[in-house]
């Protein structure tokens, strides 16, 4: 049921709470990021810069961010698990570049847009392509009523990235505060990664 959760042990990364955040399908949407069976890491795994600079030039798609997530992190993961996460389309939206668009990538693992979460009209060019998770429409999550957003590290609240490039300038990535609010932050900038990723 959307909500339970489950441990996965990701060996030197430690181990982890998972939950199931989705279960309904989509209609209109072109990302599969927020399709049928969707889980999302309850917890926050490390903490990592998106990019070694301080740019969104390129998006989630070209950031240094989606490599470790998709191959250290994705690595860390028991073989079983790694045996039923399917390959997902994921559209991310884009800075204030010129010519950019809004990118698509082919993913195991990926990082939740802004969209998914509060269902938010925010500075996000994505915005359309996808939903929010059955698990936080449940729970009434909004702009503002955010505190089921709050994600541990290290049992001390931290921010987490999302993976929706701030389109305002060509520098920043939104991200859920320790609050639960979301904001913006500096790509080169240290926060919370807590993934999701799709059973097949």
């Amino acid at each position: 049921n959307v909500g339970d959760t489950k441990e996965v042990d990701l060996g030197s990364l430690g181990k982890h709470m998972v939950r199931i955040s989705n279960m309904s399908a989509c209609t209109t949407e072109t990302s599969e990021t927020a399709c049928g069976f969707v889980v999302e890491f309850a917890d926050i795994i490390t903490e990592q810069p998106f990019n070694s600079t301080n740019t969104n030039v390129g998006g989630w798609k070209d950031s240094k961010l989606r490599t470790y997530i998709n191959e250290t992190i994705y690595n860390a993961l028991q073989s079983d698990l790694q045996n039923v996460i399917t390959t997902t389309k994921v559209i991310s939206g884009h800075g204030s570049t010129s010519g950019e668009t809004n990118f698509e990538t082919q993913d195991k693992l990926y990082l939740l847009s802004i969209e998914e979460i509060y269902n938010a009209e925010a500075s996000d060019t994505s915005l359309g392509t996808s939903k929010q998770l059955d698990y936080y429409k449940q729970l009434g999550v909004s702009e503002t009523n955010y505190n089921d957003l709050i994600k541990q590290y290290n049992s001390n609240n931290t921010g987490w990235w999302l993976r929706s490039a701030f389109n305002l300038d060509k520098k920043g990535f939104l991200y859920v505060s320790i609050f639960g609010t979301f904001s913006d932050s500096y790509a080169d900038s240290i926060a919370g990664i807590s993934p999701a990723f799709k059973i097949s």
